[in-house]
């Protein structure tokens, strides 16, 4: 399993628009606006200001699709136009959704005398399997909540095949495919944006958001502007909205070829000198696309792969597929393209196309493919 730990992505509002996109998003009910059991009735415990149907009952009760993976308790915050202008005559920063009128709230630090890393996790079934060694996106808006005294880092998102239930308040202990490692929302009460990707190894299908870290692993410090009640027990709680998964990126096109990263593609009419690594003419246009194609992604980095049908000895064969696959290497080189966006590799004959020994079949198997190996414009 690859596993990134990401720095916190500071962006305010506007970008990354999955519609404009045209990406599938795998998270069902994502901004927490669905809701079932209605009416929502007003919770009897509630804690917060101005918000008579917000807290944990309406979140195990009322929430579509989304459930706790502990015996804590991660809120649902309902928080109408009415109920935040009435907030906001009092106080100021009062608690808003990012989109609609919903989001949910989860406690991603705090200690007391009965447990010493309480944390809270919101759990959801995508709506299909991630598809194992293709890249895989996650996105998701989070802001401080106005009463909470701390604020803190480790914000992650762990993906499993098994929905995750543990018997304990205590933090659960699992490792994040992405991690958010520095303090949200430090001296700032504002939404902002946490993105990152990760290559899945297996067909997950359920996505659990929290702090998986323990109290010797997490910071936590004093919200810089806090102004609320000295006597506010020291937690970090913060809300969560607009959440995304998604692996349909914005793909890319090489004349009528989708590309995918780490998936090959064939380049056309390569053709080289019998037993040589000198380009014949014929090859150019093709090279010139591909040169083309570098300079409209220039965040793309690519390896160039050469091939050789059966014949001859391996050792050969592996000496030519490398000589060749360098000559088209160096041809971009020689039109500009950074050394540095650029690998090269041959493999003999030991990658075939087609296994019969057909001179059509040979054909095939002797070829020069290229392939996206990362793409820092995504």
């Amino acid at each position: 399993m690859r596993t990134f730990l990401l720095s916190l992505v500071f962006l305010l509002l506007g970008s990354g628009n999955l519609e404009a996109q045209n990406i599938r998003n795998l998270v069902p009910n994502p901004s927490f606006e669905s809701l079932r059991n209605l009416p929502v009735k007003d919770n009897p415990k509630n804690t917060f200001e101005y918000e008579p149907l917000s807290g944990y009952i309406p979140y195990k009760v009322n929430l579509k699709n989304w459930f706790a993976a502990s015996k804590t308790t991660p809120d649902l915050r309902i928080n109408s136009p009415s109920m935040y202008y009435d907030c906001q005559r009092r106080f100021k920063n009062c608690d808003k959704a990012k989109t609609g009128i919903n989001c949910v709230g989860i406690i991603t630090s705090m200690t007391n005398s009965k447990v010493k890393t309480y944390r809270e996790y919101v759990q959801i079934k995508l709506i299909e399997k991630l598809r194992p060694n293709e890249l895989a996106y996650v996105e998701l808006w989070i802001a401080k909540e106005r009463q909470a005294k701390l604020v803190s880092n480790n914000l992650g998102f762990h993906f499993s095949t098994k929905r995750i239930s543990k018997d304990t308040k205590e933090v659960i202990e699992l490792i994040p495919q992405i991690n958010i490692d520095t303090i949200i929302n430090r001296d700032k009460k504002r939404w902002v944006k946490l993105s990152g990707s990760f290559i899945p190894d297996k067909p997950y299908d359920y996505l659990l958001i929290g702090n998986f870290f323990d109290n010797s692993q997490t910071e936590t410090i004093v919200f810089e502007n806090y102004n609320g009640s000295p006597y506010t027990p020291p937690y970090a709680y913060y809300l969560l909205d607009d959440v995304k998964v998604w692996q349909d990126e914005e793909l890319l096109v090489f004349e009528d070829s989708l590309v995918r990263l780490n998936e090959p593609i064939s380049l056309k009419n390569i053709e080289f000198d019998f037993d040589k690594a000198t380009l014949k003419a014929s090859s150019i246009q093709e090279l010139e696309k591909l040169y083309s194609f570098m300079l409209q992604n220039n965040g793309i980095r690519i390896k160039i792969q050469g091939h050789t049908d059966a014949f001859g000895a391996h050792s050969y064969n592996q000496e030519l597929s490398e000589r060749r696959a360098q000559r088209v290497y160096d041809y971009l080189i020689e039109k500009g393209i950074p050394a540095s966006r650029m690998l090269y590799e041959g493999f003999g004959e030991r990658l075939p196309l087609l296994q019969d020994l057909s001179e059509t079949s040979r054909s095939r198997n002797r070829r020069v493919e290229f392939l996206i190996i990362g793409n820092d414009s995504l």
